[in-house]
């Protein structure tokens, strides 16, 4: 069973929302990646400042590195309607259904060959990709920073904390 014209049609449309949509969440993170770049600037910042800052510069780049995956995938999904291979199972040759695609246009495969390429990742696979970026963060970010300027001022308050209390 191809998709009529119609079908193909409206799966056009909301490839093309999609596309909209991701590229409207891009220029939004974009502004809260230079707010955050100015509260970063200040001075006076406490260190509990500086983590959530972190942590919302790392949220934002997996965010990023989502939106461009999806982006690519929808840009794929519409070099595939020109080629005339939309709605073709990559690993089958057979038709998606409409509404497998009506419910994710931008899919490459039919839902029993999802499932089974699911079925066969490691499902440890992400738990030792997040050690790893961790291990690698702690190492480069926080080991060898006891000179950096957050402990220094963690320190002059500590003095100062200290002389007012002799």
């Amino acid at each position: 069973m191809s998709l009529s014209k119609e079908q193909k049609a409206e799966l056009y449309d909301k490839l093309m929302q999609l596309k909209r949509e991701v590229k409207g969440s891009k220029k939004k993170e974009e502004s809260m990646q230079v707010e955050s770049n100015e509260i970063s600037n200040g001075i006076g910042n406490h260190i509990a400042d500086h983590g959530s800052i972190y942590l919302d510069r790392m949220t934002e780049q997996t965010l990023d590195q989502v939106d461009d995956q999806l982006e690519d995938e929808i840009d794929a999904a519409l070099t595939r309607m020109e080629n005339g291979t939309y709605g073709i199972c990559e690993k089958t040759g057979k038709d998606i259904p409409y509404e497998r695609l009506k419910a994710v246009p931008y899919t490459r495969y039919s839902i029993d060959e999802k499932k089974k390429e699911e079925t066969h990742q490691d499902p440890n696979a992400f738990d030792r990709s997040f050690t790893e970026q961790m291990r690698y963060l702690t190492d480069r970010e926080t080991m060898d920073q006891v000179h950096s300027d957050t402990y220094e001022r963690l320190e002059e308050e500590q003095d100062v904390e200290g002389d007012e209390r002799n």
